[in-house]
């Protein structure tokens, strides 16, 4: 490897790992942290362009920049594989498997639990969102061979419905858990040639919440320690009225014979040649927002990845 593929490999390495640590700020606006993670993503950019293009001659600096790089890479690896290694042996737990039966009263205790928190925080948990998605094996047991999946797809669910309780929502409003994909019935299957050793399961979650708490819910989720949650899509929409206009005034005629700068009163403005001062009608951080967000769930399979 030359020292141009790893200058990009340590370029790579710096977007995946911003991305993998959550650096990500869904906002209303510019602010500080806003720009800092656009600057940031923006100095690596122009980084890859130019690591990308440069020419390196075989010199005593040459070979020191490429021992640096090589270490930023095992640096970045190393954190990276802590990561994955901490969201896999979360996602393993005891190792034992459960029974359709056992998933049902996991359900039933986390539809209960939810609830008893929605009420306590003052969050309103609507009909949609209390059955958390999976309402069909309420009263219908899965099929044995998806419960390790629909457990883990529950435990996702219940976590991210947690986190928005307690972030300040107003309103959980829906849950929506997607089928579990094709990697999950490969996986199922006894020594597995195509099982793959880890696959995303989706939900989706549609909230009401005051505008100024978003970004700390976003952020909450993306940062979770124990699960590697991954949100693939939002929508914003604001369900406040924008105000009427105010009437129109005319400005105050000038005056014919101007003012004397001399005077006393001249170091006040006159009522003609004052400015009219905006005022902020809308954009308030407690205006209330309808948000959906489209999520992903790392699982990991054990057979693979043990």
């Amino acid at each position: 490897m030359n020292i141009s593929e790893n200058k990009r490999v340590v370029a790579l390495s710096a977007v995946f790992a911003l991305a993998f640590g959550g650096i990500v700020y869904y906002g209303f606006g510019e602010t500080q942290k806003y720009a800092a993670a656009r600057d940031s993503l923006r100095e690596i950019s122009d980084r890859f362009e130019g690591y990308e293009s440069a020419q390196y001659p075989p010199t005593r600096d040459t070979l020191k920049s490429i021992q640096q790089a090589v270490k930023e890479v095992s640096d970045v690896n190393k954190e990276m594989q802590e990561d994955m290694n901490r969201y896999r042996n979360f996602c393993f737990d005891d190792g034992k498997q459960i029974s359709a039966q056992d998933f049902q009263n996991k359900l039933r205790g986390a539809i209960a639990k939810i609830g008893q928190l929605g009420a306590s925080k003052g969050v309103t948990v609507a009909d949609s969102a209390a059955d958390l998605g999976l309402a069909a094996f309420k009263n219908a047991a899965p099929v044995q061979a998806d419960v390790p999946y629909r457990s883990f797809q529950l435990k996702a669910v219940e976590r991210v419905a947690e986190t928005i309780i307690n972030s300040g929502a107003v309103v959980l409003d829906k849950i929506y858990c997607a089928p579990l994909p094709e990697e999950a019935a490969e996986a199922s299957k006894p020594n597995s040639r195509k099982a793959k050793p880890y696959f995303p399961l989706s939900f989706e979650v549609a909230v009401e919440v005051k505008k100024g708490t978003l970004p700390a819910i976003i952020n909450a989720i993306v940062s979770d320690k124990d699960y590697m949650l991954t949100i693939t899509g939002i929508s914003v929409k604001g369900l406040d009225s924008l105000p009427l206009m105010d009437d129109y005034t005319a400005p105050g005629a000038p005056s014919a014979q101007g003012e004397d700068l001399g005077s006393e009163t001249s170091a006040k403005p006159s009522e003609s040649s004052s400015r009219v001062v905006a005022v902020r009608k809308t954009g308030n951080p407690d205006e209330t927002a309808r948000v959906h967000l489209n999520l992903q769930v790392l699982y990991f399979n054990p057979a693979k990845t043990k």
